[in-house]
């Protein structure tokens, strides 16, 4: 990833606790977050993620990246679901630019 530009993306992972299993079909309550050098936790301009393939990419969901958000030398991402007993994780979690 690079510092400060635009039109680059974060992918993040989705699963059931329960199951352990991909969830697809969960774009629509994903929600990612981005915190530039230690800085607060804010919310992504982007708050719709595309499920990339959910019959062969289940479970991996990709945000789009505003310029402004990459402008930091550690970029730390995360992301929540607010569908019961899903569990999001960013790929990679931190991005050192």
């Amino acid at each position: 990833m690079f510092k400060n530009v635009a039109s680059q993306k974060i992918t993040v992972f989705a699963f059931d606790s329960t199951t352990n299993l991909p969830k697809s079909g969960d774009s629509a309550n994903i929600t990612a977050y981005v915190s530039k050098d230690d800085g607060t936790v804010t919310v992504l301009t982007d708050t719709s993620a595309t499920e990339q393939d959910a019959t062969n990419a289940k479970g991996y969901y990709i945000f789009d990246l505003a310029q402004a958000e990459t402008n930091g030398d550690k970029l730390t991402f995360s992301a929540k679901s607010s569908t019961a007993n899903i569990v999001v994780i960013a790929q990679p979690a931190v991005v050192y630019t």
